[in-house]
């Protein structure tokens, strides 16, 4: 086990020259809740009633930043299905983005709900979109932080949370904060339409997020909103840039790194942060 970490932290790190110290702590926020609608708000008025929203869910997140007062650009981390990622695996995420300049905040929609895992159809429903708001809403506040730009980053379905966050005429329509730009690893892919400017990363063997549906999905758009650049591996699998000693199986489906994939698709990642951030 101890030498599985150390690889998944060399690994992380492989790809980029760290010089500038990462600083963590834990925060807590809360989830978005949607304003009321223009109607809602109408109603209400002629009724001579006072719309009270309820609180989101207090969440917890892991944030880092790079020294100095900033204000930095940010990136909003969402995780896969199955929970949180390890404490030295977030400690390399936020070694890597710091380097970069940029602040990271990765979220736990699981852990503050009691939710183990939402690789099933199992359990109660959790409202990720809202999460990477309120995520995005606290960041926003913070006086280090370049509210204007900030980005989210998902995996498997934090991926597909990424999408939907950026959904063109969804939910971006009611916040008066955005996201800058969209990078989802792996997702499940169906329609897409985005606000923002979005890159898709996945592996061509992925037998859980079928690469496939990403391809027709990106062959069908019509030009409606912003550009969606689609990035296939060869031989890559599912998690394909979480080191391991081995291939796993996770619910029925193949899991497995490959070291050329992670390092092509860091350099994407990389790339798309620069051009939405201009550093």
């Amino acid at each position: 086990m101890r030498q599985l970490v150390l690889a998944q932290v060399i690994a992380l790190l492989a790809a980029t020259v760290i010089s500038v110290p990462a600083i963590a702590e834990t925060v807590h926020f809360r989830s978005a809740t949607a304003p009321p609608t223009l109607f809602q708000q109408r109603l209400a008025r002629e009724r001579g009633e006072t719309i009270e929203q309820q609180p989101g869910v207090e969440l917890a997140g892991e944030l880092y930043r790079p020294a100095g007062n900033g204000p930095f650009p940010a990136v909003v981390m969402l995780h896969g299905c199955g929970g949180r990622f390890s404490r030295p695996v977030e400690e390399a995420f936020g070694a890597q983005f710091t380097g970069l300049g940029y602040v990271l905040l990765v979220v736990d929609s699981f852990g503050p709900r009691g939710v183990r895992h939402r690789c099933t159809a199992e359990g109660p429903t959790v409202d990720r979109v809202m999460d990477a708001y309120g995520a995005l809403l606290y960041l926003a506040e913070q006086r280090f932080v370049d509210a204007d730009r900030v980005a989210v980053v998902g995996y498997s379905q934090g991926a597909m949370v990424a999408l939907s966050a950026v959904g063109l005429n969804g939910v971006t329509t009611l916040f008066d904060r955005h996201f800058r730009t969209a990078i989802a690893y792996y997702p499940l892919c169906s329609d897409i339409a985005v606000a923002v400017p979005t890159v898709i990363l996945i592996g061509e063997l992925d037998d859980w997020t079928p690469a496939r549906d990403c391809r027709n999905a990106v062959a069908k758009r019509t030009g409606e909103g912003s550009p969606v650049k689609l990035v296939v591996y060869p031989g890559a699998y599912h998690g394909f840039n979480f080191a391991r000693d081995k291939p796993v199986n996770s619910f029925g489906h193949h899991i497995e790194y490959n070291e050329a994939a992670a390092r092509e698709a860091w350099a994407e990642t990389v790339s798309a942060l620069r051009s939405a951030f201009g550093r």
